[in-house]
């Protein structure tokens, strides 16, 4: 992670990015250091373990999760 950037923080920037495709992403939650739930229309969660991932290597985990 950038230096200065929080997960938390980073998390909420992806969030508004992935709001912008039509892959029916509602909001992203980092439940812990380790999680991030993915909440989609229609009320459907997907979680993602995102243990010791850099930023890039959470853009991929999300992603990869969202297909």
């Amino acid at each position: 992670m950038k230096e200065g950037v929080s997960k938390k923080e980073f998390i909420e920037s992806l969030e508004s990015t992935l709001k912008l495709t039509r892959e029916s992403v509602t909001k992203l939650e980092l439940k812990d250091d380790e999680t991030v739930l993915i909440h989609f229309k229609g009320g459907y969660i997907k979680s993602v373990n995102i243990t010791c991932n850099s930023a890039m290597a959470i853009v991929r985990d999300v992603a990869r999760t969202i297909k």
